[in-house]
């Protein structure tokens, strides 16, 4: 999984684009990788790390002025002649909400993983919970065996991050094969018992479709 600390990054990307969707007045947005793109065109796999807002009129015409009042101080933006660079850990608050239909969890300073946005990985997580399984546990082997890109912040002290999927039918899959390797661990372990199951016990070994070892 490619990873992204945003305490770290700066960001380039091209200056003529740029200035291409500002003389047609269009709104534009940019990944992670500085790609730009008209809005809402760049794919849902991939992170944004910024999204122009619907007025595009300027009061200067002085390409770096122009620059300037459109990316703000959070981005913290430096210039060439045909190159620009952000370095957007100021921005890390609005990156979260520009990517909130993107990503496929996040994880919470304090709170850790709460939720999978796709309904399908929601209920084999809520589902795991049941078996003493949980979601930072399946999170962590999603994270090593799955593509996708995880961008977080990480200072040392303060950590938090969202995770995007490339493929959700791999993740189902992968989360369920781990969930049972889990269960014939707990019984091995002597953390689970077969003839002393709870209802929501017995109503997770059906989900996962386990037939034992």
């Amino acid at each position: 999984m490619e990873e992204f600390n945003i305490k770290d990054l700066k960001i380039n990307f091209d200056i003529s684009t740029i200035i291409e969707f500002i003389n047609s007045k269009k709104a534009f947005e940019m990944d992670f990788y500085g790609n730009i793109y008209a809005l809402n065109e760049a794919s849902k796999k991939t992170p944004l790390v910024f999204k122009t807002k619907n007025d595009m009129t300027f009061d200067s015409t002085q390409i770096q002025t122009i620059l300037e009042t459109l990316f703000g101080k959070e981005y913290k933006l430096q210039t060439t002649a045909t190159q620009g660079q952000i370095t957007p850990v100021g921005a890390w608050q609005d990156i979260i909400g520009l990517n909130q239909d993107r990503m496929t969890y996040f994880d919470h300073q304090t709170d850790g993983v709460e939720v999978f946005e796709e309904k399908e990985l929601e209920d084999i997580g809520w589902q795991a919970i049941s078996l003493n399984i949980d979601y930072r546990t399946l999170c962590n082997h999603l994270e090593k065996e799955c593509e996708g890109i995880f961008v977080y912040y990480d200072n040392g002290m303060h950590f938090n991050g969202f995770v995007i999927l490339n493929d959700i039918e791999q993740a189902k899959e992968k989360m369920c094969e781990f969930v049972r390797v889990q269960i014939n661990e707990k019984i091995e372990k002597e953390e689970l018992f077969l003839d002393e199951l709870e209802a929501d016990e017995k109503e997770a070994l059906e989900f996962f479709n386990y037939k034992g070892q």
